[in-house]
C-alpha cells in the first residue's frame, strides 16, 4: 500500500505557472523560427536586422533553457500524476489546466479547418506571395501556435487568481 502524499497547492501553482511560461517561450521560439525561415532572403539582405534577430533568438533560447530547468526543479515538488498526466490535486488549478487544453483543442480545430478550406494541394497555391512552405516549416508554426494557445489562457487565469 502506498501512502497518500499531500502536495501544497502553492507548489502545484508554481509548477503550472512555470509550465505555462515554458510553453509560451517555446511557442514564441517556434513561431520566431518559422517567420525567420519564411523571410530569410529579405532578412539576409539587411545585416543589422539579421544580427538583431539572431540576438533576439539567442535570448529567447537562453530564456527557454532557464525556464525549463526551473520547471523541472518545481516538478520535483508535485506528484508524478501531476507531472505526467496534468492531474492537479487542487480543483481550481485542475480547472485552469483543463481550460488551457480546451482552448488548444478549439484553436487547432479552427486553424486546421481554415487551412483546409483556404488551401489547395499546397499552401503556396492559396497565397501567391508565400514561397513553397515545407511540412517542417508548417509544423514549426503549428507547434508554436499550440504552445501559445495553451500558455496564454493558463497564465491569464492564474494572473486573475492573483488579483483577487
Amino acid at each position: 500500500m502506498t501512502a497518500q502524499v499531500n502536495v501544497l497547492p502553492i507548489d502545484e501553482q508554481n509548477y503550472l505557472k512555470r509550465n505555462a511560461l515554458l510553453c509560451l517561450v517555446l511557442g514564441v521560439l517556434f513561431s520566431f523560427s518559422f517567420f525567420y525561415i519564411l523571410f530569410e532572403q529579405d532578412i539576409s539582405s539587411m545585416p543589422i536586422l539579421e544580427n538583431s534577430l539572431l540576438f533576439v533568438g539567442a535570448v529567447i533560447f537562453i530564456s527557454m533553457m532557464v525556464i525549463c530547468f526551473k520547471t523541472i526543479n518545481s516538478a520535483n515538488r508535485v506528484k508524478q500524476d501531476t507531472f505526467y498526466c496534468g492531474n492537479f490535486q487542487d480543483e481550481y488549478l485542475n480547472h485552469v489546466n483543463l481550460k488551457g487544453y480546451k482552448y488548444v483543442f478549439n484553436f487547432v480545430c479552427f486553424y486546421f479547418i481554415t487551412i483546409f478550406i483556404c488551401t489547395g494541394p499546397t499552401i503556396s497555391e492559396a497565397i501567391d506571395f508565400l514561397p513553397l512552405i515545407s511540412i517542417r516549416d508548417f509544423c514549426l508554426l503549428t507547434m508554436g501556435l499550440i504552445f501559445i494557445s495553451y500558455a496564454l489562457p493558463v497564465l491569464y487565469m492564474l494572473k486573475g487568481g492573483d488579483d483577487e
